[in-house]
């Protein structure tokens, strides 16, 4: 699921300028992690309201680059959060969590090409 990804979306951004979107890729790549953390971070401190506001962050840069998937599992996590219940927000994680490495190899795959 995590590496449904849309390059029309991508392309749409990006003018279909390779360099820009070897740019914008580049950045996706060295914010998602972080903005990952935060999402962690706020589960961990049981804070629905973090988890909802991370995960929206998550959910709109990864829906900008065309990573539908990815931006689909950040939207349960930031619902659960909306809701004011984490109870299903661990399992969305682990999921997200689990795609994310799947997603960083398609993302790096496609700047090689384009390269």
């Amino acid at each position: 699921m995590a590496t449904e990804f849309d390059y029309a979306q991508l392309e749409a951004i990006t003018g279909g300028d390779a360099e820009f979107e070897r740019e914008v890729l580049e950045e996706y790549l060295a914010s998602a992690p972080r903005d990952v953390a935060k999402v962690k971070a706020a589960m961990a401190a049981g804070d629905p309201t973090a988890t909802a506001a991370a995960a929206h962050g998550l959910k709109g840069a990864s829906a900008t680059v065309g990573a539908k998937g990815f931006a689909a599992i950040a939207l349960e996590l930031e619902k659960a959060g909306k809701s004011g219940d984490l109870s299903r927000a661990p399992a969305a994680f682990a999921r997200l969590e689990s795609e994310f490495g799947e997603l960083v190899s398609l993302i790096r795959t496609h700047i090689a090409r384009a390269a």
